[in-house]
C-alpha cells in the first residue's frame, strides 16, 4: 500500500511540470468550483494527464501503465468484477487487474486517495497494490472489463431468469419445455459466448457439469482444467439441451451416454465440436472437445520430435510392413502423431485408409472411415473389409480387444503396414498389454517394429520464464545453457507455462528385444535391457526439452514421475 505525505501539487513541481504561479491559479480555480486539482490543470492546458500520471508514478515508485501497451488488462477468470462492482469502480476510477493470494493490484488515476485504497482493502479482504494510468485510459479499461463477456455473460443469465417463470425444480419432464427454453434468445447467446470465450482461451475441451448445489464450468487450457464463472444453476438444463440440439443427439434421452457432434465458423476457419454426455446423478454432464484444424501443421519439428527419436521413427515408417503402436494416456497427442505420420508417408503410390472413433481431422489423399456400433461397424469389421480394398497402409485408431489386435496383427503379417494405439504409461509395457489382450508372443515378436510413448508437456511463457541457478537437483546433469522456471503473468493466466510440446520414447523391437517377448520377459526387464541398447526414456526426453528452456524441472517430474 502507497503512504506519502507529499501532495499531487509538491509532486509536479517536483518534476518541474508546475511552477508555483501555476499551482497557485490552480488552486483558486478549485476553491472556486470544486473538483480534483489533477482535472483543473489538464483542464487549464497547464499539463496532461498522461504527465501526471507518469509523474506519480516515478515519486511513488510504482508501475504506470497504458491501454496502448496492453498493460491495463484485468485477469477475466479471477472473480475480479466481484471483488469491485462495476459502480464503484466508476465512481472512483478505479479497475482491479489481478488478484495473488491476499494481494490485490489496481489500477488508479490517483495513487494518494487513501482513504479509496483503505476503502477497497476493507472492501476485499486484500492488501492493496497501487498501479497508476490516465483517467482517459481508466475510462477505456473500466468499459472494456465490465462489458466483456463475463459480464455479457451475467446480464444473459439475468434475463433468462427473469424469463423463467417455473418456480424452481419441475416434478415432471416435458420435453417441450426444455426446446422451448433451449431455443430462448438469452440461451442462445450463452452458449455461443461459452463457445467464443473458450475458442479465444485456447481450450481444447470444455467441461459442463451440475452438481447438487452448483453449476460449473471448465475449460482445459494446455492440459490443465480451469474454473470458468458459472452459469446460473436455472439455467443449467436449458443450456445442456441447446448443445444436444446442435449436436443432433437426443433431448429428451436423458438416461444413457449420447456422443454428437457440430461445428462452428470462426474468423473464416472451421471449428469441429465432438460432444459427450453421460447421466450424472444430479444432471448430464457434458463435454466439448474443440478440433481446430488450422492449428494443426503436421510436422514432426512442430510435435516436438527431436532428432534422437525421429532417427528412430522414420527408420520404421517407411519399411513395406509391420505393426507400429503409439501408446499414452488420453489426450497425449497419440492421433496428432499418427496424422502426422501418415502425412509424411503418404504418396500417389500407396493406398492408405484409416478407421477412426471419432475421425479428428480429415486427411486429404487418405481414405478415413468412421466406426459405427450400433450398425456392426466396428474396429474389427472395418478391417476385414479393409483387406479387400487393396490396402497398402493401414491406421487402427485404437486397439481395444482382441478380435482388434489379431486383425491387426494378421494384416501386419500379410504385408501391410499397420498403425494403431495403445493406452499404456510407457513404451515397454505396450508389449505386455497386447500379450494381456490374448496375442500369442511368437505372434507379435512376427509383426511388431516399433513402439512409441509419448506425452504433452507445457512450455514455459517466453513472456515471464525466469532463469534460476542450478541447485543440487541438477549435480549429475550436463546442461549446455540455462535453466528455468515458471513464474506467471498475465498472459499465461498466472501459470507461468503457454502452449505444449511432446516428449517421447522410441523402442525398436530388435533381435535382443523379440527373444524377451517370445519368453515373456516382464515390462521392467524389457525396459532395462532397451535402455541399455540406447532407448530414451520420456524423463530424459523431458529433461532435453528442460536444458533447451522449452519447460521446467518441475513439469518434467510433474509428467514422468509415474513412467
Amino acid at each position: 500500500m502507497i503512504k506519502s505525505e507529499l501532495k499531487l501539487g509538491d509532486i509536479l513541481k517536483k518534476q518541474n511540470l508546475l511552477t508555483e504561479l501555476d499551482l497557485q491559479r490552480a488552486l483558486a480555480e478549485q476553491k472556486r468550483k470544486g473538483g480534483k486539482l489533477g482535472e483543473i490543470l489538464v483542464e487549464m492546458g497547464i499539463v496532461t494527464d498522461k504527465d501526471i500520471a507518469v509523474a506519480l508514478a516515478k515519486q511513488l515508485r510504482v508501475m504506470f501503465v497504458d491501454m496502448e501497451k496492453g498493460l491495463l488488462k484485468p485477469n477475466i477468470h479471477q472473480g475480479l468484477e466481484k471483488l469491485i462492482p462495476e459502480e464503484y469502480a466508476k465512481e472512483h476510477y478505479i479497475l482491479p487487474l489481478s488478484k495473488h493470494g491476499q494481494s490485490l493490484t489496481v489500477a488508479m488515476i490517483d495513487p494518494l486517495d487513501l482513504m479509496t485504497i483503505d476503502d477497497i482493502m476493507k472492501m476485499t479482504a486484500c492488501d492493496v497494490s497501487v498501479v497508476v494510468t490516465t483517467s482517459g485510459d481508466m475510462v477505456k479499461g473500466i468499459e472494456e472489463f465490465y462489458g466483456s463477456k463475463e459480464m455479457r455473460k451475467k446480464n444473459i443469465q439475468e434475463k433468462f431468469i427473469l424469463m423463467d417463470s417455473s418456480g424452481g425444480k419441475k416434478d415432471r419432464f416435458d420435453v417441450r419445455d426444455v426446446v422451448s427454453d433451449a431455443d430462448a434468445a438469452p440461451i442462445v447467446k450463452f452458449v455461443d459466448i461459452i463457445m467464443l470465450e473458450a475458442i479465444e482461451n485456447g481450450a481444447s475441451d470444455v467441461h459442463v457439469e451440475h452438481y447438487e448445489q452448483r453449476v460449473s464450468l471448465r475449460y482445459r487450457i494446455d492440459g490443465v482444467l480451469y474454473e470458468m464463472n458459472p452459469p446460473d444453476p436455472k439455467m443449467y438444463f436449458a443450456i445442456v439441451s441447446r448443445i444436444k440440439i446442435l449436436s443432433k443427439m437426443d433431448i429428451a434421452e436423458r438416461r444413457l451416454p449420447q456422443d454428437g457432434a457440430f461445428s462452428i465458423s470462426y474468423k473464416e476457419k472451421v471449428i469441429d465440436v465432438r460432444v459427450s454426455s453421460i447421466p450424472a446423478i444430479f444432471g448430464e454432464k457434458i463435454v466439448m472437445r474443440l478440433l481446430d484444424q488450422a492449428k494443426l501443421p503436421l510436422e514432426f519439428e512442430f510435435l516436438g520430435v527431436s532428432d534422437f527419436e525421429l532417427a528412430k521413427i522414420k527408420a520404421e515408417i517407411y519399411k513395406p510392413f509391420g505393426m507400429i503402436f503409439i501408446s499414452g494416456p488420453t489426450g497425449s497427442g497419440k492421433s496428432t502423431t499418427l496424422y502426422t505420420i501418415l502425412n509424411e508417408i503418404k504418396t500417389p503410390k500407396k493406398n492408405i485408409v484409416t478407421v477412426e472413433d471419432p475421425v479428428e481431422y480429415k486427411l486429404d489423399g487418405i481414405n478415413q472411415v468412421q466406426v459405427k456400433p450400433l450398425i456392426g461397424l466396428n474396429f474389427a469389421n472395418a478391417l476385414r473389409s479393409f483387406l479387400r480394398q487393396d490396402p497398402d497402409i493401414m491406421m487402427v485408431g485404437e486397439v481395444r480387444d482382441l478380435e482388434t489386435a489379431q486383425m491387426c496383427i494378421r494384416s501386419a503379417l500379410t504385408g501391410h503396414l499397420v498403425f494403431s494405439t495403445l493406452h499404456t504409461n510407457d513404451a515397454p509395457t505396450a508389449v505386455t498389454r497386447i500379450m494381456d489382450i490374448g496375442i500369442e508372443p511368437f505372434l507379435l515378436v512376427s509383426s511388431l517394429r516399433l513402439i512409441v510413448a509419448q506425452r504433452l508437456i507445457r512450455k514455459l511463457c517466453d513472456e515471464c520464464k525466469q532463469e534460476i541457478k542450478p541447485d543440487v537437483r541438477f549435480k549429475d546433469m550436463k546442461l549446455n545453457g540455462p535453466i528455468y522456471e515458471a513464474k506467471g503473468c498475465e498472459k499465461c493466466r498466472f501459470s507461468g507455462y503457454r502452449g505444449r510440446v511432446g516428449i517421447y520414447e522410441c523402442l525398436p523391437i530388435g533381435v535382443e528385444i523379440r527373444d524377451m517377448i517370445y519368453y515373456r520377459k516382464s515390462s521392467d526387464e524389457i525396459r532395462i535391457r532397451a535402455e541399455e541398447l540406447g532407448m530414451r526414456s520420456l524423463y530424459e526426453s523431458g529433461l532435453e526439452k528442460m536444458k533447451q528452456g522449452l519447460t521446467s524441472y518441475e513439469e518434467v517430474l510433474a509428467v514422468t514421475i509415474s513412467s
